[in-house]
């Protein structure tokens, strides 16, 4: 059986991926899920493979000793490491994909690595995300935002409107309004093909990089 272990930043990461995972191979189960008890990890299993998918916490986290000696015990236990990052943008500290890599390229482990949203340009999970919407379910949804954010524009503080406007905001709203604030919550959520569209050309980089480095 190949294992694979890969890790990603947070929870909205691990819940996509898995999402995603289930949509390109429809065999694989889920062995182990997040849950109150296990709020780090989740496995994939089909008859040929075994994926667990981890959550680091950062970026950064990946450099530190402890999590790089972990890194080793599941290398040690024939497990092929794959990084799922953010590239971010450059004005967070090592942003931007190329200073990004350059970061992850300085661990001294052999991983593969990919940067949302396509391994390619500045972004994150969310770019993405907004990328592969469903225009039709997204537009509706986006033009009664547009005008709660216009409707408290003169009763409120300029950041609080400039946070409403970044995507990982609109991305939570889009899920509040159509799964609820609890099913909006990170750790909740459900990537379902009605709201988001796994076979845009969007998604084609994450879907050719995940071929080419899990034998399945």
């Amino acid at each position: 059986m190949q294992k694979y272990l890969i890790i990603v930043e947070g929870k909205a990461d691990i819940i996509f991926i898995k999402d995603y995972l289930i949509f390109l191979y429809s065999n694989l189960k889920i062995i182990k899920k997040l849950s109150k008890k296990n709020k780090k990890e989740i496995i994939l299993e089909s008859n040929s493979i075994k994926i667990k998918i981890l959550i680091a916490g950062g970026y950064t986290m990946i450099k530190e000793d402890r999590f790089i000696t972990s890194i080793k015990e599941y290398i040690s236990d024939e497990y092929k490491i794959i990084l799922i990052q953010d590239a971010d943008d450059p004005t967070k500290d090592d942003g931007g994909v190329e200073n990004r890599m350059e970061y992850l390229n300085k661990i001294n482990i052999e991983f593969k690595t990919f940067l949302f949203p396509n391994n390619k340009s500045n972004g994150d999970l969310e770019t993405l995300l907004l990328q592969i919407k469903n225009s039709d379910k997204y537009d509706k949804f986006f033009k009664c935002y547009e005008e709660y954010i216009n409707c408290i524009k003169s009763n409120t503080k300029v950041d609080f409107i400039d946070e409403l406007q970044e995507d990982k905001n609109k991305v939570f709203s889009y899920f509040t309004s159509y799964y609820g604030m609890e099913n909006a919550k990170e750790e909740n959520r459900e990537y379902l093909q009605e709201y988001f569209d796994f076979t845009s050309d969007k998604i084609k980089p994450l879907k050719e990089f995940l071929k080419a480095n899990l034998q399945y």
